[in-house]
């Protein structure tokens, strides 16, 4: 089913989320994916970010490194429905706030007394079910309860739990079409609505050769709460439309609603990088 909670885009690794995901609708014919039972990918990505909260004369002022490893391994094949199982396998974080250092390590025992190391402990190995289409567009999704984490905090880590929107490309994938009818610096934009916040993209093709294709990016979303503008560079295999690389950074300024009820001002740069591979056993 599709999920019912719904998750605000001015969490900046949100935005992330939905740039890795866009179509080249300029193409007429669609990629189909060519996958097999058992076929599994592997996501590692580093974050690191700056964040400032205010809440009138209180200001916190946050910064952070992290890592994660995620999975995605496909369940069942029909020529209708693939279903992917996806899940967190580990992580790594540290937050320095408050002239004090929060170090997480989902190897590790965790510090029972904090709430980020429990809202983050509970993130891992909570495996989603997602259904996509022959093209890699999502159908529909399962969730796990997230309540636990969704503290401000844990989205100032830059972790936050992944949205599975239904009619998005899954975020492993890209669809450029007819790879042999692209030319270096052909552009298209791209525009897209979620919980009534827009998220407008413009995309240049920087190089391509036989073997893969590179794919640079600006990008704006606008909201009532929040402004994010990012740029970023996609590196996509042109034989699977794998995006193996992706180096995207991000910032963003406005207000920000706690699991609490509390309206905070914000502004924050982050950094991502991510590799992207498929298992090969």
């Amino acid at each position: 089913m599709i999920p019912k909670r719904k998750f605000n885009l001015e969490i900046p690794i949100l935005l992330f989320l939905f740039l890795v995901s866009f179509n080249v609708f300029a193409q007429d014919n669609h990629r189909i994916l060519s996958l097999k039972l058992g076929d599994e990918f592997q996501r590692e990505t580093l974050i690191s970010s700056n964040s400032s909260l205010q809440r009138g004369e209180q200001t916190l002022e946050v910064s952070s490194v992290s890592s994660m490893t995620k999975s995605y391994i496909v369940n069942s094949i029909s020529p209708t429905v693939i279903n992917f199982g996806v899940k967190i396998n580990k992580m790594d974080n540290l937050v320095n706030t408050l002239g004090k250092q929060l170090y997480f390590n989902s190897s590790q025992q965790i510090d029972s007394t904090s709430s980020i190391q429990k809202a983050l402990a509970h993130m891992i190995n909570k495996k989603i079910d997602v259904n996509v289409d022959k093209y890699g567009v999502v159908l529909s999704s399962s969730f796990y309860k997230a309540e636990i984490a969704t503290d401000t905090l844990v989205s100032f880590v830059g972790i936050t739990p992944e949205v599975f929107e239904k009619g998005i490309l899954l975020s492993l994938f890209s669809d450029l079409g007819d790879i042999s009818k692209l030319k270096k610096g052909f552009t298209w934009k791209d525009s897209i609505t979620i919980n009534q916040q827009k998220l407008n993209t413009t995309f240049l093709v920087e190089d391509l050769n036989a073997k893969s294709t590179v794919v640079k990016f600006v990008s704006k979303i606008i909201s009532q709460m929040n402004n994010s503008n990012s740029n970023g560079t996609y590196i996509i295999d042109n034989a699977t439309g794998l995006i193996t690389e992706k180096l995207i950074y991000t910032v963003s300024a406005g207000y920000q609603l706690s699991a609490g009820g509390t309206i905070y001002a914000v502004s924050r740069s982050t950094s991502i990088s991510e590799l992207i591979k498929k298992i090969v056993r």
